[in-house]
């Protein structure tokens, strides 16, 4: 039977039979999420009163969830991050079609995809799409604000099947179909400064951010921290030059393994506090390797970052 969901603080209610999170989403009620696999936990909510299972088939009726992983088992209240602002966003399925294939090192590529000239595909910079062939899906997030044209950045997974397709077998007009847009990762609007982390292709949705940013006249600091390997590898040529043409855009390339450079070292989230004696009034929004977030979630705290001022989107392994 279905059940009663509500959502403190936003005093939003939705019904819920099955996973908790579908249903939300299902019914236009956007509470936050990313990975939707249990692993990066972002859509943890906490159970006001009511119980649910959980991922490990217990009931659960204090403490906290994931409501991805969850099942109402009677009327619930949840405290959960709720965002009006994707309320008319809707998830699409799209034909599309890849415009252009560009190898930028030997194992990231910048795929382009071509949606139909009548579609109305609309989306937050910071969210993710799924691409969808053969029936294997996975998923990308976008890297820039023309919803015309979306820009992936997609590294080779060794024996990904995926991978082999795009970059063993795909050329220019192969159709696709894409199915978005999806996750919470986008930029709030309030006037803190703003730390943006990446690590890999993370910086693609940090790009697209960026973007929007510059596109709206946001006046806001921007400091972004891009943790690659080898300076070579520093492919993302834009988040350079927009540091250098407006002053409010800060650029800290941060290499782990780069013997010959002057710049950060490490890690990016070792380098962000290393520039920043205090985080008590900046946001955080970070994207890459789930290991990262977390330890970077543990570090800012300690420096002082509200525990509501940390936003995240993690690449987390198919399964």
């Amino acid at each position: 039977m279905p059940y009663k969901i509500t959502i403190e603080p936003a005093g939003v209610t939705y019904t819920s039979e099955n996973n908790l999170l579908d249903d939300a989403l299902n019914q236009a009620v956007p509470i936050e999420y990313s990975c939707k696999t249990g692993d990066c936990r972002t859509c943890q909510a906490e159970i006001i009163s009511g119980s649910a299972k959980n991922e490990h088939n217990e009931i659960v009726c204090n403490g906290s969830i994931l409501t991805c992983q969850s099942k109402a088992q009677s009327n619930l209240t949840l405290k959960v991050n709720y965002y009006p602002e994707l309320k008319d966003i809707k998830v699409q399925t799209l034909p599309c079609k890849i415009s252009s294939i560009k190898y930028i090192t030997d194992d990231i590529i910048i795929l382009k995809l071509r949606l139909p000239p009548t579609n109305n595909f609309t989306y937050l910079p910071g969210q993710y799409i799924d691409l969808i062939y053969k029936n294997i899906k996975r998923s990308y997030s976008i890297a820039n604000i023309n919803s015309k044209e979306l820009e992936l950045h997609i590294r080779y997974v060794p024996s990904g099947i995926m991978s082999d397709y795009i970059f063993k077998q795909f050329s220019e007009n192969q159709l696709m179909r894409i199915e978005g847009p999806k996750g919470t990762f986008f930029v709030r609007h309030n006037s803190k400064s703003l730390i943006l982390i990446a690590t890999g292709t993370g910086i693609a949705p940090i790009k697209a951010i960026l973007e929007q940013l510059l596109a709206i006249n946001d006046p806001r600091h921007v400091y972004i921290y891009w943790g690659m390997q080898y300076k070579n590898e520093l492919y993302c040529t834009e988040i350079e030059q927009y540091a250098k043409k407006f002053p409010h855009i800060h650029f800290n390339p941060v290499l782990s393994k780069e013997s010959d450079w002057k710049g950060h070292q490490g890690y990016v989230q070792n380098a962000v506090i290393k520039d920043f004696d205090s985080l008590a009034t900046m946001e955080v929004y970070a994207c890459g390797s789930l290991n990262m977030i977390q330890e970077a979630q543990d570090l800012f705290f300690q420096y002082g970052l509200p525990s509501d001022a940390f936003h995240s989107d993690a690449f987390t392994p198919a399964k």
